[in-house]
């Protein structure tokens, strides 16, 4: 009652000036409680920070109500809270409401296995009524894709499918092809490993696709190296079209080994064509095989063969695939890095000194691919993949990533998937701001030797990487000091 007795005291102009500040407070505290909601939702900063910028928010809201009484402060606390509300809309806006869906598109440990219904074109056989009475060849997993797009086929035809299992992809195709079988099942990714069959796409119909979903689990070995503070991640890289989650070749394994106590971080490249026993072999007691090959079975495969060779526990799985990253690389205003060579790209033909250059996101990707121009190959190209990955990882810890962060974020959404959840995301991103360490990174590339061999995947001998046992052996040695929280040096 009295404030309303001493609003009919005040003059017309004074009334507008009250009204106009009670309406700003009332604005300013639900911009900030929008605030405050998305930015616990996105859970990156330190809980201080947080209570730090809400106890803020409540005092100048405070402020303008108070100062309500008087005309110049009045005045004064009506501009402020105008422009804190519209920096509150801004950076939720912009910045944390992209974080928090960023971060939502990213976070999945879910794995696609495409299995498609094959027949050659020139067998006029195009839908699976035409085929519902023949024998489906297929090929076998340990993962149960295949088992499950037979059960996915049998509803679809509603009965029993009549069925016979080969060895491997090339022996199917070979059975299609020969009319040993008129109709395959084969897993997409298996379509790359088709040696005698390059133009296997044109000369066959897909008469059907199945999706098939895996939730990846992590299965940590007691025997193997673990340890606290240590974040243990593979880095797998494909180069084509398509979704991050589909299961493919892998044409990048690296580990990555974050230690947070000597604030290193350790990268160790495996080569593709590495020629070692995978969990898709081993299940199966059959020969090892190329490193490469285990995506195709599914990421839990590349994972599982990783952690037999180097012995340790591999927490999460971030997944990229590198054809998107030209997107990200472009808006970050391009990457700098550093090549032991002088080279032509072999695709896109731009010209790489030796020393320092500036990457837009198409030179990046040639960097990646490049491998004829070296006397080392592939694991030249190995160590390429570290230092762009390395040269990215400063960038978006720099200010650039400001200039374009919606961007960057949906590109980075949109090119890789990761099991690590949102949680860990959060509190990996609230250690750097509380500790703002300076990360000491480390990379290291085992070696082999090149040799022609016959492998799980394939029926005829191929071109593989026979381990140099002495490298990775040092491999292990610099993992062990990492997961004992010793400062290694990297040779």
């Amino acid at each position: 009652m009295k404030l309303l007795e001493g609003m009919n005291k005040w003059s017309k102009s004074e009334k507008i000036l009250h009204i106009t500040g009670w309406a700003a407070a009332v604005v300013q505290i639900a911009a900030s409680i929008f605030f405050m909601v998305n930015l616990m939702r996105v859970n990156v900063l330190p809980k201080d920070y947080t209570i730090m910028i809400g106890a803020l928010l409540i005092l100048v809201c405070c402020a303008v109500v108070i100062t309500q009484h008087w005309k110049i402060p009045g005045i004064i606390t009506k501009v402020v809270s105008v422009i804190i509300t519209v920096a509150l809309l801004f950076v939720s806006v912009k910045y944390i409401i992209p974080t928090n869906s960023a971060i939502g598109n990213v976070v999945n440990n879910k794995s696609q296995t495409q299995v498609g219904i094959y027949t050659l074109k020139s067998s006029g056989l195009d839908s699976l009524d035409s085929v519902k009475d023949l024998e489906f060849g297929y090929v076998d997993d340990s993962n149960k894709s295949m088992e499950n797009a037979l059960e996915m086929l049998s509803e679809d035809l509603g009965g029993d499918v009549k069925s016979r299992n080969y060895d491997n992809a090339e022996s199917l195709a070979d059975a299609l092809y020969s009319g040993e079988v008129k109709v395959i099942l084969l897993n997409t990714a298996m379509i790359s490993l088709l040696s005698n069959h390059t133009d296997f796409e044109n000369e066959t119909n897909c008469i059907k696709k199945y999706v098939i979903e895996f939730v990846y689990q992590n299965t940590n070995n007691e025997e193997y190296l673990s340890g606290d503070d240590i974040l243990a991640l593979y880095v797998s890289g494909i180069d084509v079209a398509g979704s991050p989650s589909e299961n493919r070749n892998s044409d990048v394994n690296i580990l990555v080994v974050v230690n947070k106590k000597t604030n290193q971080i350790l990268m160790i490249n495996t080569p593709r064509d590495f020629y070692v026993p995978t969990t898709e072999s081993v299940a199966h007691n059959g020969l090892p095989d190329k490193l490469t090959h285990a995506g195709c079975y599914g990421i839990d495969c590349s994972i599982g063969t990783l952690e037999m060779l180097y012995g340790i526990n591999i927490d999460y799985y971030i997944k990229l695939n590198f054809t998107g990253f030209v997107e990200v690389i472009d808006r970050l205003g391009g990457i700098d890095v550093e090549s032991e060579f002088d080279f032509v790209t072999t695709h896109g033909g731009d010209h790489i000194v030796a020393g320092m250059n500036h990457l837009n996101g198409t030179q990046a990707l040639g960097f990646a691919r490049e491998r004829y121009a070296f006397a080392t190959g592939d694991r030249q190209r190995g160590k390429n993949h570290m230092i762009i990955i390395t040269a990215m990882m400063k960038k978006l810890m720099s200010s650039d990533i400001l200039k374009n962060y919606s961007e960057i974020l949906e590109a980075l959404s949109e090119s890789m998937v990761t099991s690590m959840p949102k949680d860990e995301i959060g509190n990996f991103v609230k250690y750097q701001l509380n500790k703002m360490p300076s990360w000491d990174i480390m990379n290291y590339s085992v070696n082999g030797s090149g040799d022609n061999l016959l492998c799980y995947s394939l029926s005829a001998p191929n071109y593989v990487m026979i381990p140099d046992q002495a490298t990775v052996d040092q491999a292990k040695a610099y993992l062990t000091q990492i997961f004992n929280n010793e400062k290694i040096t990297v040779e």
